[in-house]
């Protein structure tokens, strides 16, 4: 009896390392695997340092160890853009008093809350686009073509310098925000006014080259050359003679410039080191043909005013929640078509993609996840 038990228990364990031997080399030893299972770890570790970040302070709380987000998540009011993130697993959230909140993505926890400049020249005109770029850096843009830049530094989110984007028109009438990663430019969607024309605008960040005077400086320094020369032959003799009494002088004026070009170059090293100033530019503007739509989705394209934007499978998606139309653009194609939607999403402020399926906002007054209405 004890042998038989004993050729169960030992043929048992042979199987059980004879299947982990099978399944690392036929699943855990593919690359893309290898790949996913290493992204998905990045993105748990991603995650982690977000939520374990320093809260804001709530008055609500009396204990440290469990602390009530309820009045934390009743600041958010107001919503003017949300973008779902499954790179730190949060909700971002920006308000129409100009704050930027963090939120788990269980909808229950406040990670993170930054008070955007609202003031004097600073003020903010309203948000029409939101989009995460990397884990710690964020741009949104306003409907005056302001684009404010968040990061997250030491645990934190803060703001970096605004900047206009330049080469956009007074009747450009701009909304969404997305990122084309792979020529690294923004892109925003663009209904010129009193015209049923539907463009995609590329952004693009350029560097900003410095004024070199040395045009100016190298013109003065030949005048200064010409009339050192002239006066260099007039006493040539005399300097022979000095020449020789002075010797060490001499060589001390011949070390002195050897260390010249050093310096300049510590200086040029200490100029490549700053960090060069950028600007955002318009590159191009792209037209989009209605061509393909249905006489009853043409006529409500006709009256179109776009909320939101979201990209999902190299296809954007935008919102008309007064004609409750969904418009998907093919930007390769430079195409635009329409369906209608059934839930009702009107005067909603915005959209995002969250597991892949889109959602509209349709009562921004406070957060809640029952306030987000699918519209795939």
């Amino acid at each position: 009896m004890s042998m038989k038990r004993s050729y169960v228990l030992y043929t048992t364990l042979c199987a059980v390392v004879v299947g982990v031997i099978l399944c690392y080399i036929f699943v855990f030893s593919d690359e893309e695997i290898q790949r996913q299972v290493a992204s998905t770890f990045e993105k748990i570790d991603i995650q982690t340092s977000h939520q374990t970040a320093s809260l804001p302070p709530v008055e609500a709380a009396q204990d440290d160890e469990d602390i009530d987000t309820t009045d934390a998540l009743e600041q958010i009011n107001q919503i003017d853009e949300v973008y779902y993130s499954d790179t730190i697993g949060a909700y971002l959230v920006l308000t129409e008093q100009a704050e930027f909140f963090e939120v788990s993505g269980n909808g229950t926890r406040v990670n993170s809350v930054l008070q955007l400049e609202n003031s004097g020249k600073q003020r903010l005109d309203d948000f029409i686009g939101m989009r995460m770029i990397e884990e710690d850096l964020v741009y949104a843009v306003t409907a005056n073509g302001t684009l404010v830049t968040i990061e997250r530094e030491e645990g934190r989110w803060v703001e970096r310098p605004r900047k206009q984007i330049k080469g956009l028109l007074s009747e450009d009438r701009i909304f969404g925000l997305g990122y084309d990663r792979e020529s690294k430019r923004l892109f925003m969607m663009n209904r010129l006014a009193d015209t049923p024309d539907l463009e995609l605008l590329y952004i693009e960040e350029r560097e900003i080259e410095p004024e070199n005077p040395t045009d100016e400086k190298s013109s003065e320094a030949s005048t200064d050359a010409d009339t050192t020369t002239k006066e260099t032959e007039e006493s040539s003799e005399d300097s022979t003679t000095e020449n020789v009494s002075t010797n060490d002088d001499a060589s001390s004026e011949t070390a002195a410039t050897e260390d010249a070009p050093e310096n300049e170059r510590n200086v040029q090293e200490e100029d490549e080191e700053k960090e060069l100033e950028t600007e955002w530019m318009l590159d191009s503007r792209q037209a989009l043909s209605a061509d393909g739509m249905s006489a009853s989705i043409q006529q409500k394209f006709e009256r179109f005013e776009g909320v939101g934007l979201v990209e999902r499978q190299g296809r954007i998606y935008v919102l008309d929640s007064e004609e409750l139309v969904l418009y998907t653009v093919n930007p390769e194609e430079g195409t635009i078509n329409g369906q209608m939607v059934t839930p009702r999403v009107y005067d909603s402020t915005g959209m995002f993609l969250q597991d892949n399926e889109i959602f509209a906002i349709v009562h921004p007054e406070v957060f809640d996840l029952d306030a987000f209405v699918s519209v795939d």
